[in-house]
Order: structure tokens, then C-alpha cells, then sequence
């Protein structure tokens, strides 16, 4: 019989993980951005915490710091097209329509380079 990997976690950071992600699913946005800030603070190397961390900020509007930590992760080398995404929409909530718009029409423009497979 073969032994399985178990379903659970024993990692204490997969459950701010599951609570910061499950906290946004469902609008919650102060809770979700308490526990994305100190999972961020724990492992600071996962950037896919830091990209909820940014929508999260996003969705409590506390924009600033979306914008931050957005380059941050560039700073840092993160290659996610989300990234541009998630800044126009930091853009788009404090006003900044046609950098937002740049901003978004680059995201779309990565994503179809993406979906082609073309590397630029």
C-alpha cells in the first residue's frame, strides 16, 4: 500500500494563507489585510501572499499601500501579468483613469502574448 501525502498541513502559514484568501472570496477585506500583512511579514519571499496583500489593500482602499507593494514585487524580480492588473485597479480607484487605462491595456497585452506562447 502506498502512502499518500496527507490532505491537511501542519504549516501554521498555510492557514493565514486559507483565511486571508477565504476572507476576500468573501468581501471581507480589513480581516483579510490584518492577516495577508503579518503572513507577508512571516514569509516575506511569497509573493504570491504579497499579490493578495495588494488586492486586499486594494479592496479596503488603503491604495498606497497596494502601489508599494506592487513595486516591491517588481523590485524583486515577480514576473506576474497580474501585477498589472492588480495596479490598474489601484490606479482606477484614486482617480488616475488614463494611467490605469496604460497600465491595464499592458496587462492585456502580456496576457495575449501569454496565451500565444510568444516570450515578448
Amino acid at each position: 500500500m502506498d502512502e499518500q501525502e496527507p490532505l491537511t498541513s501542519n504549516d501554521p502559514l498555510d492557514v493565514l494563507r486559507l483565511l486571508g484568501h477565504m476572507y476576500l472570496r468573501y468581501g471581507r477585506a480589513e480581516p483579510a489585510l490584518a492577516l495577508l500583512r503579518a503572513l507577508c511579514l512571516l514569509a516575506p519571499d511569497d509573493h504570491r501572499a504579497q499579490r493578495a496583500l495588494v488586492r486586499a489593500a486594494i479592496m479596503a482602499g488603503q491604495t498606497d499601500e497596494a502601489l508599494r507593494v506592487i513595486d516591491q514585487l517588481r523590485d524583486e524580480g515577480d514576473p506576474s501579468p497580474v501585477l498589472w492588473l492588480l495596479e490598474g485597479q489601484a490606479l482606477a480607484a484614486v482617480g488616475r483613469k488614463s494611467e490605469a487605462l496604460a497600465v491595464l491595456e499592458r496587462f492585456s497585452a502580456q496576457r495575449a502574448r501569454l496565451s500565444t506562447g510568444s516570450p515578448t
